[in-house]
């Protein structure tokens, strides 16, 4: 089987990091085409379309879907907005669980038991390694207890009084922020619905803050425990930043725990492991350091890229061989 050497991306939006890293690696990415012809699918390894597309226009993605099967190509979901989907309804989750429309279906998170193909792949997100990185720095600058200016910080979408979907991270943070300056413990919590933030300045925050917080994400709206890793989790220790996140069931998947990995469970504990950080600095840093290497070592985007090329060709060298 030869490498993918093109796909289509049908995804209505502008490319997601995935696609611009599969790109990177000089794959020709050929968008919107929803009627290929022989000369563009002979050349085609995958397509890819997005999951709302799978649900809003099922006949079309069909009649794709079928195009694409007579040359063994197949056709790919990566879904970052699992388990809540965006809250569509659960029929018509259901419906396109037992339509099996989707070949291939990747994913930040398969921890709810939904199938939407016969082959699914754990998917991560990763760090966008252009914008979150060092800037300069050593790891070793970033040990240096002077240069902090906040004990614990936070940025990111608060507004649970205009998205329902980020109440529960607003409600958390609102009651954590009184519970730390009675401790006298600096902190920064930031709406960037309000106070937007660059990249760099983003940076800035995360190698200016002993502990970085992780706390929901808007597609799990109604689910209690975390599943996948966001952008946020892989973003932070790109920068050097030791981060102190709530708990994810994917997360042994990426860290190791305790070496690589810092997690709380509720309000309480997370005051406790703040406390306890704070006094034993160097063993945030020694974290930090280590998840740092990890990341870069296997969770970039340019290594998702890597994965999801190679999950392509397993699938096409497999219904190749089954045709």
């Amino acid at each position: 089987m030869s490498p993918v050497r093109a796909i289509l991306d049908n995804a209505p939006k502008a490319p997601t990091p995935l696609i611009s890293a599969i790109e990177a690696l000089g794959v020709e990415v050929v968008r919107g085409v929803w009627q290929p012809d022989a000369a563009l699918l002979e050349r085609t390894g995958a397509c890819f379309v997005s999951f709302y597309d799978c649900l809003k226009r099922p006949r079309e993605v069909w009649r794709l879907k079928r195009a694409l099967a007579r040359r063994a190509i197949p056709l790919v979901v990566w879904n970052r907005d699992a388990p809540g989907y965006m809250n569509k309804a659960p029929w018509r989750l259901a419906l396109l669980e037992r339509a099996k429309m989707i070949d291939l279906y990747t994913s930040h998170a398969l921890a709810d038991g939904r199938r939407f193909a016969h082959t699914q792949l754990l998917l991560p997100n990763a760090a966008q390694t252009a914008d979150y990185n060092l800037g300069g720095l050593r790891l070793e600058d970033l040990d240096a207890p002077a240069r902090y200016r906040y004990d614990v910080g936070f940025f990111g979408n608060l507004a649970g009084e205009h998205y329902k979907e980020y109440q529960a991270r607003a409600a958390f943070f609102a009651a954590l922020a009184p519970r730390l300056a009675a401790l006298g413990i600096a902190h920064s919590f930031i709406d960037t619905r309000s106070t937007p933030l660059s990249p760099v300045e983003q940076r800035d925050l995360i190698q200016c803050t002993r502990i970085n917080i992780s706390f929901g994400a808007g597609c799990e709206y109604g689910h209690a425990v975390g599943q996948g890793l966001t952008e946020r989790h892989f973003g932070v220790p790109a920068c050097g930043g030791f981060l102190l996140s709530d708990r994810r069931l994917h997360a042994a998947v990426a860290f190791e725990a305790g070496r690589e990995w810092a997690e709380f469970d509720r309000l309480e504990a997370a005051l406790e492991r703040i406390a306890d950080f704070l006094a034993h600095f160097g063993k945030a840093r020694a974290i930090a350091a280590r998840a740092h290497a990890r990341v870069m070592r296997e969770h970039t985007y340019a290594h998702r890229a890597g994965e999801m090329l190679a999950a392509i060709d397993a699938w096409r060298s497999a219904h190749r061989r089954a045709a």
